[in-house]
């Protein structure tokens, strides 16, 4: 191997060690400094950023299927992957929109790509603790499943946390303002389904209504 090769591999270790674990331990420790960094340095990786999404989505899966039996009252053998991604997916990119329309209202300074690694890089604890609860949901007793129910709250507790001091510094808000940007939000994904479910329901009936144009020609003429 060349000298030329062999620092094309320490340089591409140097990235996987960076993208993977460098920088998420990093705004892990400080998120203050980390989303500082992300923000104004471009520390963060969109590879990075989606590995979380699809990690995500697999969790949801394995949740749907390899959770512990006694807390577990899905229909293991009936499984639509597809839909339990879209349970991950669908909220993602309704919150990180929505969130973007508001704050381009309301003069934030995240672009639309920093708002969603921002989300990716907050959700990060929560897919761990989440597979670690899945973890101990199949050696657990029930009455120590409590542990399980504690470790996802936590989880979820910290999503919220980390994203909201993202979102702060991303956007380069107060307190009060990001409390208010993120009210807003709500209302604006709300609103962001109640148009998509226009669109759809315009869409169902131009289908239906060419389907029956179709029939009746075909009717007539063949």
């Amino acid at each position: 191997m060349t000298n030329a090769e062999k620092g094309s591999v320490r340089k591409g270790l140097g990235w996987l060690y960076e993208t993977f674990w460098g920088f998420p331990t990093r705004i892990l420790k400080r998120p203050f400094k980390g989303f500082d960094a992300m923000k104004f340095e471009k520390k963060g990786s969109y590879v990075f950023a989606f590995f979380v999404l699809i990690l995500e989505s697999l969790i949801s899966i394995m949740n749907f299927v390899y959770r512990g039996f006694l807390i577990n009252h899905s229909d293991i053998y009936h499984v639509n992957s597809l839909y339990l991604a879209l349970t991950v997916l669908f909220p993602v990119a309704l919150f990180v929109l929505g969130n973007w329309c508001v704050t381009t209202l309301m003069n934030g300074k995240g672009k639309l790509g920093e708002i969603f690694m921002t989300i990716m890089y907050a959700m990060l604890p929560m897919c761990l603790l989440q597979l670690v609860a899945l973890f101990l949901s199949n050696v657990l007793t029930l009455d120590e499943m409590t542990f399980v129910y504690a470790i996802e709250t936590i989880g979820t507790v910290l999503l919220v946390v980390y994203g909201f001091i993202g979102l702060v510094v991303v956007h380069e808000y107060g307190f009060g303002q990001s409390i208010g940007a993120l009210l807003l939000t709500v209302v604006a994904m709300m609103i962001l389904v109640f148009i998509l479910m226009l669109v759809f329901a315009l869409v169902a009936d131009v289908w239906d209504f060419f389907t029956i144009i179709t029939k009746e020609l075909m009717l007539k003429y063949f």
